[in-house]
């Protein structure tokens, strides 16, 4: 399915000029109070190693869920609009295939991740469908701009958009909320989070109703015949749970399921030129996300190992009209992928620090109408430094 060389190098320096980028995005010196340093946002997706964002040189855009309530951006195509460098394309209303391009890259060249879960939908090709993501369940979402082979494939050319998720914190908290506008918009979501002792915990469901979205211009339709409007139901479920059993051992289990609805106008091509359809198609849409991870730090923090399994699940029918002209009159997409992976991170000094991990990949595309697999194996390694203060460097490998 994807070809590729057989290992990437990839280099990355970034400088901080003390007195031009501090008033922006201030820079911690050896005389910064700890309250100061662990105030920085941290980035993952740039370097696999939680990062303060102004000690990457990668052009990074974080998106937290108080911007995202603020603006009440329902879905993640919304949040998306205002990043730049993405040109983001959706086919129709809410619910309609939504594709993402980086900076000019095809569509499946950007890596999907949610909580550490490779998304990205092995029955089409590696493209992901944007618009069947949620956001009432989303702590962060993270674009990362720019070819990012040497940590995540080939299929990382045009970047990573890795969402995580909200964790557990504190006292029992429960949430709702509900709302209705035009179009018979119908949203709702709840959620209960908090931490017992040494465990944490976080339940969402989000459920998503737009009945009646005009899209098909009424200039285009045949004489007499009246517009019928998309409509669009998603339901997801998510959780995150965690235990620290010991305080160098932990482990985790997350798991995302999304079940959508979308009626919309096709092409009635039994006449020329193309009118749209008198009957609505239907795409019925199913995926899953999960997975677990355990956590183990050895020699007082100094090497940090993550070992986890993560299985992804995808299968989306859509249904057209029959038009007479003896097509199928559905079109399958189904597909899975399990994925093994393990992480090293040691740190050598307080400056210096090495990231090993390894990778064991397997797609299936399963009776679309075809079946077919691919196996991939790689490992990757990446040296983060500071070289001197202020100047911070890195730079990875991966073979496959």
């Amino acid at each position: 399915m994807w070809k590729y060389p057989q290992w990437w190098w990839f280099v990355c320096l970034f400088v901080t000029a003390p007195t031009l980028c501090r008033a922006q995005s201030p820079t911690p010196s050896p005389s910064s109070s700890q309250g100061e340093i662990e105030n920085q946002p941290v980035v993952v997706s740039a370097t696999r190693i939680e990062t303060p964002i102004n000690q990457i040189g990668s052009s990074v855009t974080v998106i937290d869920d108080e911007e995202i309530e603020l603006h009440q951006q329902r879905s993640l195509p919304e949040a998306l609009q205002t990043v730049p460098g993405l040109n983001i394309v959706q086919t129709g209303g809410p619910g309609g295939k939504t594709s993402v391009f980086i900076r000019g890259s095809n569509s499946n060249q950007t890596k999907v991740l949610i909580d550490g879960i490779d998304a990205n939908d092995p029955s089409q090709d590696g493209a992901f469908d944007f618009g069947q993501v949620l956001t009432a369940d989303l702590s962060r979402v993270e674009v990362l701009r720019g070819p990012q082979s040497s940590l995540y494939g080939s299929d990382a050319l045009g970047g990573v958009i890795n969402l995580v998720t909200k964790k557990g914190e504190g006292p029992p908290r429960f949430t709702g909320m509900l709302e209705g506008g035009t179009f018979d918009t119908f949203n709702q979501s709840a959620s209960a989070s908090g931490s017992i002792s040494r465990f944490n915990y976080s339940f969402n469901v989000a459920h998503m109703l737009v009945d009646d979205t005009p899209v098909t211009p009424l200039d285009l339709l045949p004489a007499g015949r009246k517009r019928i409007n998309d409509s669009y139901e998603n339901t997801t479920l998510s959780t995150r749970l965690g235990a620290d059993f010991t305080d160098t051992f932990a482990v985790q289990a997350v798991a995302r399921y999304t079940d959508s609805m979308l009626f919309f106008t096709g092409d009635d091509f039994s006449v020329f030129p193309s009118v749209p359809a008198a009957a609505q198609s239907e795409q019925h849409a199913q995926q899953l996300f999960t997975r677990g991870q355990a956590q183990l730090t050895l020699f007082d923090g100094a090497f940090q190992n993550t070992i986890g399994l993560g299985y992804t699940y995808y299968h989306t029918k859509i249904q057209e009209p029959d038009t007479g002209f003896g097509l199928p009159p559905a079109n399958l997409n189904h597909g899975d992928r399990l994925k093994f992976d393990w992480s090293g991170k040691i740190t050598m000094t307080e400056h210096y620090a090495l990231l090993l991990g390894v990778e064991d990949q397997n797609d299936r595309l399963l009776d679309s109408p075809i079946s077919a697999e691919n196996g991939n194996v790689a490992g990757f390694a990446e040296l983060q430094a500071e070289i001197v203060p202020d100047l911070f460097a890195a730079a990875s490998r991966t073979v496959r």
